[in-house]
């Protein structure tokens, strides 16, 4: 191929420009921030293994959640119609502006603009209800039917690559503290990896042969606040080994560990209020507490709702938008929260004085965030959630590199590194191997050892669990929708009874094994 006179030129041009920046950002490169830079370059190696081999799509499990998706699409519309006594096209705003605003009379919510708006914000909001109003199931209906929709055009009909594999591009430094960003590949193909919805993850399949294992960081960002703030009831919970979800609930509403189970085995993830009080008159146990207990939720689901979001400063208000409850209902569970765990708030004093000093928080592996947006909330409530969430990823990002720097890992057992989402690593690793007890042991031992390094702040080492599932497909097991998908293991045992009972299964769904 003939290059032309400017071509060259600008190429030339454009590699002395970067000796030139070299030279001027070098110095200080070196004095605060080496080692973010070759913590960057390390990772390379592997994101590129990742972006290359990429993960096999089933074309049968793909054809099965169309239909599947298209099916709940005509399901909820029908529901969504009685309601409203009449069709309401979810896709028109003129028509849903009409129904809320006008039909049931609601005062209407505004965009930037100050026009009425029924955009997903909205749409929480009138999911959530006020204290004068109840929330409407036709928001949370429309919601639905909108997300089902965008599956099926975006996820559902993306292109795949010809082998038939879905690949994705990484960006090591595509987010402010570490973690890892993805997109399409530059041949337009494939999706970002770190939002894929759990229907999508379906027919994402393991290589004929292979399980894929799913290495994930038990509550990771809620262990490193425990101990960066050093309020006792949070880590008394991680030094226990007790589930910090049930922990907190018991915490918060005073009552035993063994009344929460009950209630989370009750209501579930139901947020229907009339069935959850309903629920709870109904058993001889249940019922003294029913009218202390969340609304919406059961107690432990608020437990864990506020351990998600109520460390980084999420005020109550935010908290009712983001679960969809009401004011009132969140403004208690976020009292609650802070009252037994005092010392988030007076971490945030810390962070603020570190930030007055320079601006700049460095995290245990020595990453340095210089924080330069305008002083205020929105700078603090960033700066908070660095420490935690940069800890965690450097943490996963070295263990990836050091799983895929070992050769018996790799090259002996043949163990592909698949993919990363925030606190979680797939491979693939083949059966014929792990089916043996010592090999599973040693390979479970060396990937706990490598992605849960020490760590220390203020003067404590601590260590994050690490949680481990298995399957034939990525999305979630379901015993009617889903029988191969990701199950819980802790032992080869568990292993070995799951791959027993995919092996019983006849058709596509356990080709994987072949």
């Amino acid at each position: 191929m003939q290059m032309d006179e400017t071509f060259l030129r600008y190429n030339a041009l454009d590699s002395a420009c970067m000796v030139e920046i070299h030279n001027k950002v070098w110095p200080d490169l070196e004095d605060d921030f080496l080692d973010t830079y070759n913590m960057t370059l390390n990772i390379f190696p592997v994101l590129m293994f990742m972006q290359t081999k990429g993960v096999r799509v089933s074309h049968d499990l793909l054809d099965e959640t169309k239909v599947d998706v298209l099916r709940t699409i005509k399901e909820k519309q029908a529901e969504l119609d009685e309601l409203v006594g009449h069709s309401l096209n979810v896709d028109s705003s003129k028509q849903c502006i009409a129904y809320f605003y006008g039909e049931k009379g609601i005062t209407p919510y505004l965009n930037k603009n100050k026009k009425p708006t029924v955009d997903d914000k909205a749409l929480q909001r009138l999911v959530r209800g006020t204290s004068t109003r109840p929330g409407l199931k036709e928001a949370k209906l429309i919601q639905d039917i909108r997300g089902l929709g965008k599956l099926y055009g975006t996820y559902l009909n993306m292109s795949f690559d010809s082998d038939s594999r879905m690949r994705g591009s990484y960006n090591p430094r595509g987010t402010k503290f570490g973690r890892l960003s993805s997109s399409k590949t530059i041949f337009d193909t494939g999706m970002n990896f770190q939002n894929l919805p759990s229907e999508f993850k379906k027919f994402l399949v393991p290589d004929p042969g292979y399980v894929f294992l799913e290495l994930d960081k038990r509550q990771a960002e809620w262990v490193v606040v425990a101990f960066l703030t050093g309020d006792a009831n949070m880590m008394a919970a991680f030094e226990q080994g007790i589930d910090v979800h049930t922990h907190t609930a018991h915490l918060m509403y005073n009552v035993p560990h063994e009344v929460i189970k009950l209630d989370n085995k009750l209501i579930g993830h139901s947020s229907d209020a009339q069935m959850i009080m309903e629920l709870r008159l109904s058993d001889p146990i249940l019922k003294d507490y029913a009218y202390s207990f969340p609304r919406t939720m059961s107690v432990r689901q608020a437990g864990k709702k506020s351990n998600h979001g109520l460390n980084y400063d999420e005020g109550y208000r935010g908290f009712a938008m983001t679960y969809e409850i009401d004011e009132k209902e969140a403004k208690r569970i976020y009292e609650l929260y802070h009252k037994i765990y005092p010392g988030i708030k007076i971490w945030y004093e810390a962070i603020q004085r570190q930030l007055r000093a320079g601006r700049t928080l460095t995290n245990c592996f020595g990453r340095k965030v210089r924080f330069l947006g305008q002083w205020g909330d929105d700078l603090f409530k960033s700066a908070y959630s660095m420490l935690p969430q940069s800890t965690v990823v450097d943490s996963l990002n070295q263990g990836m590199e050091r799983t895929y720097e070992d050769k018996w890992i790799t090259k002996e057992l043949n163990v592909d590194i698949l993919a990363q989402v925030h606190d979680s690593i797939l491979m693939q690793v083949p059966i014929e191997f792990v089916k043996d007890e010592r090999t599973f042991n040693e390979l479970h031992y060396r990937l706990t050892e490598y992605t849960s390094p020490d760590l220390t702040y203020n003067g404590r080492t601590f260590r994050i669990a690490s949680d481990f599932k298995c399957g034939l497909n990525w999305g979630e097991f379901n015993k009617t929708t889903n029988n191969t998908g990701m199950v819980e293991i802790e032992t080869h045992a568990d292993l070995m009874k799951a791959l027993e009972g995919w092996e019983s299964i006849s058709g596509t769904r356990a080709s994987g094994l072949a």
